[in-house]
């Protein structure tokens, strides 16, 4: 599709603020990574699963949890996993 000068330069515009935005966003959470995990250092240096500070509580817990082991079951039972085997279709958006 040909895109007239006036939408290339919106488009354009738009891409680059979706790129400044993406890499502010990786930032973010990297910066958000880095703070939690100085607070479960310290908690876990200090032995405690609950931290009282200021109107805040942190908990810091270890939780159990079950899951579907689905390769393990595809290399054991390879006709039932495919019986189960739903397709579906999706769009993707990227810019590269």
């Amino acid at each position: 599709m040909k895109l007239t000068k006036k939408k290339e330069k919106e488009f354009a515009a738009k891409i680059r603020a979706i790129r400044v935005l993406e890499q502010q966003k990786k930032q973010t959470e990297e910066t958000i990574s880095d703070l939690k995990n100085e607070i479960k250092d310290f908690m876990d240096k200090n032995k405690t699963s609950e931290l009282a500070v200021d109107v805040f509580t942190v908990h810091w817990t270890e939780t159990t949890s079950e899951r579907f082991d689905s390769k393990a079951f595809k290399k054991d039972n390879e006709e039932l996993y495919a019986e189960y085997l739903t397709e579906t279709t999706a769009k993707r958006f990227s810019i590269t």
